[in-house]
């Protein structure tokens, strides 16, 4: 019998699971090296010699550390500001391309900080940007003392068909506080105050005893003290905490302290958990998604079997292979009458939260229009082998898309965080 979902799944929108099966006990990143990533790009758009306007790009590897932090120390080596194409997770070996954002950017072949070396591969007209990025290839290896090639079999012939879900992974939401969209909602709500508690406040779990007494400190309105607590990796809670303990009322001004890709990230996480609800209303009313059927909206398929084309419309007759779209909530959302749009209204109804909200007029740069993604995952070059101690799986995900959620899938797992999730 196919278990609930824990809490942590339930609180990130995932209520279901798409294939049948029971729990398994196995483990992902028992040790970096068990998960690698590496971006897919096309090299063939690199020049190898800099001319006039272009930009240096780099591949850039990286272990225990995320991609802000080797993005901002390598954006200090070129002197120019970066960009980068995805965020990769800092517990694994990732790598992918990065690209100074100036034209008189400094060009070294090679830099190497402390949990990253950054190759230069060549030069491009214009700053990388996610849409220059086919998806990610991914080698994870799931420790686990039983044979777990029965379960991963069903899986993959579930994927391939694209029957599993593209849920947002736990990543988005910061697995271990589940903080993310609940910042998000209360910036939507604009209550910046109930914001900037969450981001310093909120326990996380498996954090240091100094983290925790930051936290405490934070709750209390001891905000100098907190600021000396956090940890340098907390540097976001830092900044906010520092600025706090100067202007104590100004929520606002405070939460603008946190960089802007992560300020953003925090509307698009209550974004994502909308979009998680909604297709596992999906799911456990039993509608398709494998195939786009008339009245969805609808995008054709790449050749690679991993990116989507042009969004077509409802009215639209539905191209063979293409695959139905759910919307992501923004201020822009329309209801078109699709399958999906009913679902999506009756969890905005659940809510109680008006697409409008997310045009957010304090702080326009985290406002969001919405738009689409498709309702299957879909993944190529599906194969596994067992290794000593375990089993090793490769696949390719699309652009935004997560291996934890594929991976759900295969364990089941009852506590994610103790499962290397």
């Amino acid at each position: 019998m196919t278990p609930e979902p824990p809490l942590v799944d339930r609180d990130a929108g995932m209520t279901v699971y798409a294939t049948p099966g029971t729990r398994h006990a196995g483990r992902i990143r028992a040790s970096r090296d068990d998960f690698v990533v590496e971006e897919l790009f096309d090299m063939g758009q690199v020049e190898t010699d800099r001319k006039e306007g272009y930009v240096p790009v780099y591949a850039l590897r990286k272990s225990g550390l995320d991609t802000p932090h080797a993005a901002k120390e390598l954006a200090e080596a070129l002197r120019s500001n970066v960009n980068f194409a995805g965020l990769k997770d800092s517990n694994a070996v990732t790598a992918q391309y990065v690209s100074a954002r100036s034209s008189r950017a400094a060009d070294p072949p090679l830099v190497v900080g402390k949990g990253f070396q950054a190759q230069r591969v060549g030069y491009l007209p214009r700053p990388i940007s996610r849409g220059m990025i086919a998806g990610n290839a991914f080698r994870i290896v799931v420790r686990a003392e039983e044979d777990l090639a029965v379960v991963v079999d069903p899986v993959f012939i579930l994927c391939h068909a694209r029957k599993v879900p593209n849920f947002f992974g736990y990543q988005r939401f910061g697995l271990r506080g589940m903080v993310n969209h609940r910042v998000g909602r209360a910036v939507l709500e604009r209550d910046f105050k109930r914001a900037v508690e969450l981001l310093l406040g909120r326990p996380r779990e498996g954090e240091p005893p100094g983290a925790s007494e930051a936290r405490a400190a934070a709750r209390d309105g001891r905000y100098g003290e907190a600021a000396r607590s956090f940890s340098p990796k907390q540097d976001i809670e830092k900044r906010v905490a520092a600025y706090l303990d100067r202007k104590p009322e100004d929520y606002l001004g405070a939460f603008r302290r946190i960089p802007i890709v992560p300020r953003r990230l925090m509307v698009q996480s209550y974004q994502a958990y909308l979009f998680n609800l909604t297709l596992s209303r999906v799911v456990a009313e039993g509608l398709q998604i494998s195939a786009a059927e008339n009245g969805d909206n609808w995008a054709e398929v790449s050749e690679d079997g991993l990116r989507i084309g042009k969004v077509r419309g409802v009215r639209e007759p539905v191209a063979e292979g293409a695959v139905p779209l759910v919307q992501l909530v923004g201020y822009a959302f329309r209801n078109y009458g699709s399958r999906f749009d009913r679902l999506t209204l009756s969890v905005l109804d659940d809510e109680g939260i008006a697409p409008g909200a997310f045009y957010i007029k304090e702080a326009e740069e985290v406002s969001n229009e919405g738009g689409f993604r498709q309702a299957p995952l879909l993944a190529t070059g599906m194969r596994y082998e067992t290794v000593a101690g375990g089993i090793a799986l490769n696949f390719g995900l699309g652009r935004g898309e997560y291996a934890t959620t594929l991976l759900r899938e295969v364990l089941k797992p009852e506590d994610p965080i103790a499962s290397g999730f």
